[in-house]
């Protein structure tokens, strides 16, 4: 089978190299056939629609005929539930399947809907929503707790990068302090970033 794989990272300091190579590797194991790679940098929240990317990987989908696209996880489609959900529905339309590594299934099987990917799809697509409000929120709230302690003020003069550029900018970092309990070492390693980098993001986030 002929497939297609679509990764995307949130910052352009990120790079798509571990998702595009985990799911070729899927494809061999499969006996798939990858016809062409699609990677973003961009934002979650912003519509699918709005994407360059999403827009060239639909229309090669179609101008191919292919019906198969693969992704690491429901969250590197969006961030939103009805985007999300409006993309699925988007492919399944035109008999396009999503194999989403996360699940180790793909989204139609002969044609068919596969109801257990369909429930666990709407429920990650519910808590990838919930995981970014919330870091949204938590944001906030370290900014407002800062401007009490009179530790900020917003961009200061000179500065190039906001407390949230920052963390938007070391996105996998961000990632790795939220969803694990790795130390600051070890998520340096796995991220390619320098020790003080880290801790620069863990002391932003818990200001």
């Amino acid at each position: 089978m002929e497939a297609i794989i679509w990764s995307r990272v949130s910052s352009q300091s990120q790079d798509n190299i571990r998702q595009v190579s985990n799911l070729k590797q899927v494809a061999t194991d499969k006996g798939w056939t990858v016809k062409r790679v699609f990677e973003e940098k961009v934002s979650g929240t912003v519509k699918s629609t709005d994407r360059k990317v999403f827009n060239k990987l639909l229309e090669y989908l179609i101008q191919n005929d292919i019906k198969l696209v693969l992704i690491s996880e429901i969250s590197r489609i969006g961030r939103k539930v009805v985007d999300i959900l409006t993309v699925v529905d988007t492919f399944h339309k035109r008999g396009i399947a999503i194999y989403v590594q996360q699940f180790n299934m793909a989204s139609m099987e002969n044609g068919k809907e596969n109801p257990m990917v369909m429930l666990l799809l709407q429920m990650m697509s519910i808590g990838a929503e919930m995981e970014n409000n919330l870091r949204k929120a938590r944001q906030h709230e370290g900014i407002q707790l800062a401007k009490m302690k009179g530790v900020y003020n917003g961009r200061v003069k000179g500065s190039r990068t906001s407390v949230k550029v920052l963390i938007d900018k070391y996105q996998n970092v961000n990632d790795l302090l939220d969803k694990s309990e790795l130390s600051v070492r070890r998520i340096a390693g796995i991220t390619g970033h320098s020790i003080n980098t880290v801790r620069k993001v863990k002391q932003l986030k818990e200001i």
